[in-house]
Order: C-alpha cells, then sequence, then structure tokens
C-alpha cells in the first residue's frame, strides 16, 4: 500500500520522480534518452541532465512549505539556482525544523545573503502543507517569480493599475490596501493585460524605469508561476512503442539489417531478442533459402543470428525477421528521413577533390623546368603529358574516321 502512495504520488510530480535518480549515484544515467548518446562520457551526459533538470525545476518553482510536509518533494531542491546537493541538504534540515515559513526573507539567515539572491526568485512561499491551517497572512507576491528586490517595482505597478481602475486617487497605501490592489489587479487583468509598458515607464521616476523588469512583473502579476510547457498530450501507439521498447526508427525499421541473440529454438520458429529486450521471431521458412531443419542445425541458444527486418508489429511489440540470403541481397534499406544537413557523399566527393588538387600542386612543386630550344617542346609533368597524349590520339582517331 505503501508503495502504491509513494507511486501516485511521483506520477503527481513526475520531476520529483526523475530527481530521485539524479543523487549521487547517479542512476538516471541508465535510462537511453538519445540514439546517439553512446558518443558522450557518462559525465558529458550526466552534464546535460543536469542541465536539463536545472532549466525544468527554476521554470516550475519549488514549494517550500509542501516540501517540508512532504519530504520526497526535496529531491528537485538541489536544481534551484544557487544551491546544490549540499545547500540543498542544509535548507532542507531547516524547513522540516520549522514545518512551515510565511516569507522569503526567512530564508535569508539558512542560505546567506548571497545565495538567497541567487535562489529566492525560484523559491515559492504559499499556503500548502502545514501553512495552509495557518491564519497568518501570505504576500501574494511571495508565490510569484518576482525577485524580492523588486517588489517595490511590483506593488508601485499594482498600486497604479489599481488607482487608474479604481478612478480615484490613492497617496499612501497600507500593507493591506498594497495587497488588495494586487489582488483586484489578478481578479481584473484586462487593464494591466492592456497596459502599455513603454508608455508606463516614461512616467515613473527614473529609479524605476526598468522595462524588460517591469515585462516580466507584468506576466507574473497576470498569472504567477504559470507553466510555461507545452500541454500534455497522451502518446500516440507508435510512441509508446518506442517509449517502451527503448529503440527508435533508427534502429528498427522496415529492410534494415540488425543482429539479434537467439533466445529459444522451436520446430517451426527461432525466438530471439534485441539488445533491448525486444523479441524478434524468424519462422522457420524465413531461416534459410534452404529451409531449416530443427535435428540437422548447428543453431544454439545465445548465437547471435544476422537478419533483416521484415515486419514491425508494434501492437504485439514483435520484430519478424528474414534470414534467407536472397532476402538479404534484395532491396537495400535506405531511409526516407534522412537528416538534411548530413550530406555524406558530397563529404567523400569533396574530399577526393581535395585530396587531388593537393597531389597536382605537390607533383608542380617537385617539378623541375628543362630549358630545350624546339618549336613543340613544353614543360609538362606526367600527368599533363598523359593528358595531351589522349588528346592526341583522340584528334586523330576523329581525322582518321574523317578520313575513311
Amino acid at each position: 500500500m505503501k508503495r502504491a502512495v509513494a507511486l501516485g504520488r511521483y506520477l503527481q510530480n513526475p520531476l520529483a520522480m526523475i530527481a530521485t535518480l539524479c543523487g549521487p549515484g547517479k542512476e538516471i544515467l541508465s535510462w537511453k534518452l538519445h540514439a546517439l548518446e553512446q558518443f558522450l562520457t557518462p559525465d558529458e551526459k550526466y552534464e546535460v541532465v543536469e542541465q536539463v533538470m536545472v532549466d525544468a525545476t527554476n521554470q516550475i518553482g519549488f514549494d517550500v512549505n509542501l516540501a517540508a510536509s512532504h519530504e520526497w518533494h526535496f529531491s528537485t531542491l538541489q536544481f534551484i539556482a544557487g544551491l546544490g546537493p549540499r545547500k540543498a541538504s542544509a535548507l532542507q534540515k531547516d524547513l522540516v525544523r520549522e514545518g512551515s515559513i510565511f516569507s522569503r526573507k526567512e530564508l535569508v539567515k539558512p542560505l546567506g545573503r548571497k545565495v538567497f539572491m541567487n535562489a529566492s526568485g525560484f523559491l515559492r512561499v504559499r499556503r500548502s502543507g502545514a501553512a495552509a491551517a495557518s491564519a497568518q497572512l501570505i504576500d501574494l507576491l511571495e508565490d510569484t517569480r518576482i525577485h524580492p528586490e523588486s517588489y517595490v517595482l511590483a506593488k508601485n505597478l499594482a498600486k497604479d493599475v489599481y488607482v487608474e481602475d479604481a478612478q480615484h486617487e490613492i497617496n499612501e497605501m497600507d500593507d493591506d490596501e498594497q495587497e488588495m490592489a494586487i489582488e483586484h489587479v489578478r481578479e481584473k487583468p484586462d487593464w494591466l493585460r492592456s497596459l502599455k509598458i513603454e508608455e508606463y515607464v516614461k512616467s515613473i521616476s527614473e529609479e524605476y524605469r526598468k522595462l524588460e523588469t517591469l515585462r516580466d512583473i507584468r506576466r507574473e502579476l497576470l498569472s504567477g508561476f504559470s507553466d510555461w510547457r507545452t500541454p500534455y498530450t497522451e502518446p500516440s501507439p507508435d510512441d509508446e512503442f518506442w517509449m517502451l521498447s527503448g529503440e527508435t526508427e533508427d534502429t528498427i525499421s522496415d529492410g534494415r539489417i540488425v543482429q539479434v541473440t537467439v533466445r529459444n529454438i522451436q520446430e517451426n520458429k527461432i525466438i530471439c531478442t534485441f539488445d533491448s529486450g525486444l523479441k524478434a521471431i524468424v519462422m522457420a521458412d524465413n531461416y534459410s533459402d534452404e529451409g531449416f531443419d530443427l535435428e540437422s542445425s548447428q543453431l544454439r541458444e545465445g548465437d547471435v543470428l544476422t537478419g533483416k527486418i521484415r515486419n514491425v508489429n508494434k501492437n504485439r511489440f514483435m520484430v519478424y525477421l528474414t534470414c534467407k540470403a536472397s532476402e538479404m541481397r534484395r532491396r537495400p534499406f535506405s531511409r526516407g528521413d534522412q537528416d538534411p544537413y548530413y550530406h555524406e557523399q558530397d563529404m567523400i566527393s569533396q574530399t577526393v577533390e581535395d585530396k587531388a588538387r593537393k597531389q597536382k600542386e605537390l607533383a608542380k612543386k617537385h617539378f623541375k623546368p628543362r630549358m630545350i630550344v624546339h618549336p613543340h617542346f613544353q614543360n609538362l609533368t606526367a600527368e599533363e603529358a598523359m593528358q595531351v597524349c589522349c588528346r592526341v590520339k583522340l584528334n586523330l582517331c576523329t581525322l582518321h574516321l574523317f578520313l575513311w
């Protein structure tokens, strides 16, 4: 039951599940993420995975109060900007001990000012976990990507929008009224959405004229910590096959020559597997042009067979092969979706031309001209002389045909 509950939690937050595989053991490296990943060292591959985890974690933020009540959420904390495994572990102990916090400023002491300035914009303080039962107020800006050092800009913007929309002037606002202005902006976002930041910047004091920061603030006031990722869509049957089999269209497709390992030999078929575990079937009449005789065959379990893919049954997760020599020679495999930026033949042709050009240059460099007084004498290399001879022979043949 506990395992089922844990699995349900992980399915709700798949990022946390992946983050648990990025611990000291780096179990994430066992995942096959790309067909060409074998060209990367484990350290290079993990560096790429780590960068993706940092981007994704900081994009959706880290809910500190929810994690304090449900510790399995802490697996993603190490990827928050400015932290890392060591600082994340120390912060985790402080958050679990506190139970809940109500302002980002409470994190200054456990993190230190420099680390806090890097990480605070991605740490969400909201009414979740144990904090949900508390009556203490939490500033709405604490659950946005707006950095604490820009809270003044955000509050001023919300106040100006509120004043404009309410059509009356408010000179000074206390904290409750500032909170009311932010709530008003969120509940009625039309005016803020239509606000031209470029014009607004001209109307405020010079110290607050931060165009790009104000654009980000407007977006966060409209929808704090909104998920920028593309909406989830159900994978198609083909996508499910590639994900579950671990294969790709580059490794499994009709007409491709593959190698499989024999697992079981029966009278009418040979059962094999790919390295990924995907099952492959060679029917007896497709083993060879002479047929398949179980008694006289020297084929044994564990042997490696080379065959051509006849059909891929994605519904049954089976691949049907043929090992006939006649079939292997027929219709060579060619990819229809070849990378348009990969031109192997052009590269080979260019290489051959470069070699020929370099050889000519080298031959001319070592060629020693001679001074011979004769009206038809020319200083030629051996290759140039052969070309002249070929042209002379061609002209003589042409002349002979003309005279004949």
